[in-house]
């Protein structure tokens, strides 16, 4: 079975649509990315990476979210051609 990507997969300068968030993601967390604004197929972009990598700025809905890659890592995606 093909692995399935996540946002902390996404490169910079592509685009994603959000398909879910993780079964295994704890229902506080899952609460809280919904809450954000990261619900299915939305679209999302990483705006700016910090110096370690870690957290990543994305724009959703034209806001800017900073989420650590074990945070971003809950949420699936695809890659928008």
């Amino acid at each position: 079975m093909e692995s399935e990507l996540t946002l902390a997969d996404l490169q910079k300068g592509k685009m994603a649509i959000i398909k879910g968030i993780s079964e295994n993601c704890k229902e506080d967390m899952r609460q809280r990315l919904l809450d954000l604004g990261f619900v299915k197929k939305v679209e999302v972009t990483i705006q700016s990476v910090s110096p370690l990598n870690n957290p990543i700025a994305y724009n959703i809905h034209n806001t800017l979210i900073s989420l650590r890659k074990e945070d971003a890592s809950n949420i699936l995606i695809e890659i928008k051609e």
